[in-house]
């Protein structure tokens, strides 16, 4: 199962200061003389509003991004337990920054040649460091989040299977489910 990313990390911050600020302007408006507490506590409000807001956006993107049910069966590699597809289809999965770029880790799912799963396993116990491309693409793109994409064989276009996972995340994520395919496909 694979979780994306629940809350975007700038909007916890625009949450957090806002919060305190209309929490600065309750307890200003309670210590202050009477003139002065009018204008505080509609100033409290005005901070309230966009916390409320804020809150609202954030509780619907999450319900919108709910976990994705990746499994790995004999016929093939399922999406939430619907989507089947077959093994033969299934080039390769890679680890792509959210806004474009180039994949940042690429696993081949070959049935014919015998990795030994090498590859997956440095990449899931983190002894792949990332080189200078890979920090020059994750800079370019703006956020450590990743998506995880499924290329087909004979030039079909290419399945985003997860949107929004972190980059650990996302690397173990891409090491199991390609060491799975590849040991179901032979």
């Amino acid at each position: 199962m694979a979780t994306p990313v629940l809350t975007p990390m700038i909007r916890t911050r625009y949450l957090l200061v806002a919060g305190l600020l209309a929490t600065g302007f309750i307890a200003g408006a309670g210590l202050a003389p009477d003139e002065l507490a009018g204008m505080l506590q509609w100033l409290a409000v005005f901070c309230a509003v966009p916390v409320l807001l804020l809150w609202v956006v954030m509780l619907t993107e999450t319900v919108q991004r709910r976990a994705v049910r990746l499994g790995v069966t004999t016929r093939g590699l399922t999406v939430d337990g619907a989507r089947i597809h077959p093994h033969e289809t299934i080039r390769d999965l890679a680890l792509y920054p959210m806004v474009g770029g180039k994949p940042l880790f690429v696993a081949w799912i070959d049935p014919a040649r015998d990795y030994r799963h090498k590859a997956e396993m440095t990449l899931v116990v983190g002894n792949v460091a990332p080189n200078d491309a890979v920090k020059a693409e994750l800079k370019a793109a703006g956020s450590r989040n990743v998506r995880l994409v499924m290329h087909r064989r004979g030039g079909h276009t290419a399945i985003v299977l997860v949107r929004g996972l972190t980059l650990s995340g996302g690397q173990t994520l891409l090491a199991a489910l390609a060491a799975e395919l590849r040991a179901r496909s032979r």
